[in-house]
């Protein structure tokens, strides 16, 4: 790899000390100007506001796997058998639509809303073992819910400004995918490969800025990476922590990038030397966040 920019480490700083199992789903709400962002396997729902370093710990009756907008007000928040509501001050509202009931091995995975509020997201086995038991799902504007196919670990979703590029990394297979995203109907076109992680690494989560530049948390790699639109390498953020999930620009400026990360998967060995394992970082980028999209339901 050469002719990308590096960031550096030191560059990277700590905004919020958590120990999270799995740190992940950071989303940045611009009305409250609140980075949320979940505990996945400690049920925890966590913000921190970037004025006054002021933090909420909300404890949850499952795992959550997505949090976004809603344009009415609020986040929706992907549980373990569904969407629920939730208020920032009257906390987990009431479920809003039930996501697999017959299923008892998966939860919700990552989820993002297109232009037009349709929510995207995935489920996947909950279990641990990893099984091939998961689908990609979108919700549609009529309330109604289309399985899209089948998933194992599906992570990275996300949209280009314009809405027409589709993307999402199978974590299993260490591949990001792009598809044609037909903003009218909802529907997308074949998969084509953006890029590839080396073995030992893999694509988790990810957010695309302004200028349609995908940022991928890399696990395992220690590393967020910016691949422009047609997968070129442009810059690499090192990190201080070896296992990043997910980044989210966010802040007023939306030149903030936020990153989770998971202490889960490292050994007791490993996690002596890696102090900000679970905890919650940040770093200034150039280019801003695109506008968020916020979901209809």
């Amino acid at each position: 790899m050469s002719g990308f920019k590096t960031i550096p480490r030191s560059a990277v700083f700590l905004v919020q000390q958590a120990n999270a199992v799995t740190g992940e789903v950071p989303y940045w709400d611009s009305r409250s100007q609140l980075l949320w962002w979940s505990d996945i396997q400690g049920h925890r729902l966590l913000s921190f506001d970037p004025e006054t370093g002021g933090e909420t710990i909300h404890n949850l009756p499952s795992m959550a796997g997505l949090i976004a907008g809603r344009l009415t007000g609020g986040l929706v928040l992907g549980l373990e058998d569904g969407l629920y509501a939730f208020d920032q001050e009257q906390g987990l509202g009431t479920c809003l639509l039930q996501v697999e009931p017959d299923q008892p091995l998966t939860r919700i995975n990552d989820g993002n809303p297109d232009p037009h509020g349709r929510l995207w997201f995935g489920t996947m086995d909950k279990t641990g073992q990893f099984l091939p038991i998961g689908s990609l799902y979108r919700l549609g504007l009529d309330g109604a819910l289309h399985r899209i196919g089948d998933a194992r670990i599906p992570n990275g979703i996300d949209f280009s400004p314009d809405g027409r590029c589709f993307y999402i990394a199978e974590t299993h297979e260490r591949r990001v995918y792009v598809y044609d995203h037909d903003l009218a109907t909802g529907s997308i076109g074949p998969a084509r490969v953006l890029f590839q992680t080396a073995e030992g690494e893999a694509p988790d989560g990810c957010c695309v800025d302004a200028e349609g530049a995908l940022w991928i948390a890399i696990v395992g790699g220690g590393r967020i990476e910016r691949r422009l639109p047609d997968g070129t390498l442009d810059t690499v953020i090192e990190l201080p922590t070896a296992r990043p999930t997910m980044p989210i620009l966010g802040g007023r400026d939306g030149r903030t990038m936020f990153i989770t990360s998971q202490r889960r998967l490292l050994s007791l060995d490993a996690l002596k030397h890696d102090k900000l394992a679970g905890d919650l970082l940040a770093v200034r980028v150039d280019v801003p966040a695109k506008p968020v999209n916020l979901s209809k339901i």
